[in-house]
């Protein structure tokens, strides 16, 4: 089948061009409103479309080449940085947060590493989960009768595992030193864990 013996869909031209301008498919696919799915289906059935494709992302390389070799940096798509934000606020995870935004976690480090806006953007949502995740744990411990579990072992490691990260996002915000919030996160975990243990001995008891 080859592309005049069938109707081209509105998202193909959509979709090639993302692919030439990132190089990535998954992110081409949810630029151009679609699923990874259609488009190999497509590529499987038309050999036009296929060659279009892989010409897409030899552009996409021969561009990230230029750019290294110039020391440019290339856009990036909104989507994928609004997305991984978001997702990174609500998880803490970065694996999780990349695979949400359809990137692997190789190229937001490397984002992270060439780009100062876009590392201050992840601290800050860090910084934005660890705060709701502590308020998170705190009113599961104060709600007498929570309408939903809490892994709170898990949550209280996760907020061990980023402290040192979350210190010097605090230490910038509140103008004091990264020691200084340190310990008052220290504390603060502390009294979470005293909490948890008398709200087990309550429940055992």
């Amino acid at each position: 089948m080859t592309e005049k013996q069938r109707n081209i869909l509105l998202w193909e031209e959509p979709f090639l061009a993302a692919l030439a301008r990132w190089g990535n498919i998954g992110r081409a696919a949810k630029a151009a409103g679609i699923t990874k799915s259609p488009a190999y289906r497509i590529r499987k059935r038309d050999p036009e479309f296929a060659r279009r494709w892989d010409a897409a992302l030899r552009d996409a390389g021969a561009a990230k080449c230029r750019a290294a070799k110039q020391g440019e940096v290339l856009p990036m798509a909104y989507h994928w940085e609004r997305d991984f934000m978001q997702a990174l606020a609500e998880t803490s995870n970065v694996s999780a947060a990349a695979a949400r935004a359809m990137v692997s976690t190789r190229e937001v480090y490397d984002e992270r590493r060439r780009n100062s806006a876009f590392a201050a953007k992840w601290r800050a949502a860090l910084y934005e989960g660890y705060c709701n995740l502590e308020m998170e744990v705190l009113g599961y411990l104060r709600d007498p009768a929570p309408k939903r579990k809490m892994n709170v072992a898990n949550a209280l490691r996760l907020l061990a595992a980023h402290k040192e990260s979350i210190a010097k996002e605090g230490a910038q915000r509140a103008n004091v030193s990264a020691a200084e919030v340190r310990a008052s996160i220290e504390r603060r975990v502390q009294k979470l864990r005293e909490q948890i243990a008398a709200r087990r001995e309550r429940e055992a008891g």
